[in-house]
């Protein structure tokens, strides 16, 4: 394990089957690895993103994980795309301190009235580049309209491995997710794209995944971890321990050197005390200020966090 190890430092490729092998080894030694990993390609920069929850509730789709499933039973806020100028207030309030704000609809795509509203506002924001838009399925049309509006940046996740995929969602498919993200690379969007932990998927499934996003060469990966609501699907989930996040987040970064790693939800209630030893095991970013449909802490006890760590806030 230790030649594996060194091989992977020393950037040559490994296989599947040595990457899960990497479970096995001592939380120490993950972090150990990760944590020169991500000095290597990072330094000590820590990037802070936040979002909005622009429009809530309704979903069609069944993820089962998802509280804003109309197919799952929880109580969420529901409300349609908000006004242009509440989406500018929040973002403007972001970037004092964030390097990216995503903008967050719920549903599987975005109808033309509410693509026309985005567009608009993005047409006339002058942060409009540093924004980053998530909005479900995008047709090349909308893509094209995004991209003359000034947006660089797509968020869709691919939530789990191929072979998981179709346990916790049937609307859809997996293969709509991936052309989603191949076709904004190929009009020249950087794409964020990562997943969901702790839903029942295995430690081979989230290596897939790794491996999936590798060769999509997505240029950030959001890890949000699972915590379970009452009225979905999955509420009776047991959360993962954190010695078994912080060892996936450290093969992610051993798996994905180059990439940005941004943790996301789940990682308040998760890994309590061990918030901080996210960027020991290879994380370069952090969201803050809260989720979709969850609170989370508040942006100045992270960028104090950050500070106490002696890494730097990257705007």
């Amino acid at each position: 394990m230790e030649i594996l190890l060194e091989n992977i430092l020393k950037e040559e490729i490994v296989s599947k089957e040595d990457a899960l092998r990497l479970f096995n080894l001592e939380l120490e030694d993950l972090l150990y690895a990760a944590t020169k990993i991500r000095k290597k390609y990072k330094g000590n920069k820590v990037q802070i993103c936040s979002i909005i929850n622009a429009k809530s509730g309704q979903c069609g789709e069944d993820c089962k994980f998802c509280a804003q499933s109309a197919h799952n039973n929880a109580e969420v806020k529901v409300y349609p795309l908000v006004e242009p100028s509440q989406i500018a207030k929040s973002a403007d309030k972001a970037f004092e301190n964030a390097k990216c704000f995503g903008i967050v609809s719920s549903g599987n795509y975005l109808n033309e009235q509410e693509a026309a509203s985005l567009c608009g506002f993005f047409a006339g924001y002058e942060q409009t580049g540093k924004l980053s838009v998530s909005v479900g399925r995008l047709s090349d049309d909308i893509l094209i309209k995004l991209k003359e509006a000034g947006i660089k940046k797509i968020h869709h996740n691919l939530e789990t491995s191929r072979e998981f995929f179709p346990k916790i969602c049937s609307t859809h498919g997996y293969d709509e997710r991936v052309d989603n993200i191949k076709r904004a690379k190929a009009l020249g969007f950087k794409v964020c794209a990562g997943g969901i932990f702790g839903i029942g998927e295995s430690q081979s499934d989230r290596i897939n995944l790794a491996f999936t996003l590798k060769d999509l060469d997505v240029d950030s990966i959001p890890m949000n971890f699972f915590i379970p609501v009452k009225g979905t699907s999955l509420e009776k989930t047991k959360p993962l321990s954190a010695v078994e996040i912080l060892k996936t987040i450290s093969i992610f970064r051993l798996i994905l050197q180059k990439q940005d790693i941004i943790i996301c939800g789940g990682r308040e209630v998760n890994l309590r005390d061990l918030q901080s030893t996210i960027f020991q095991a290879g994380a370069n970013g952090m969201m803050s200020g809260g989720y979709l449909t969850a609170g989370g802490r508040d942006i100045e006890t992270d960028m104090q966090m950050i500070k106490d760590l002696g890494l730097e806030i990257d705007k």
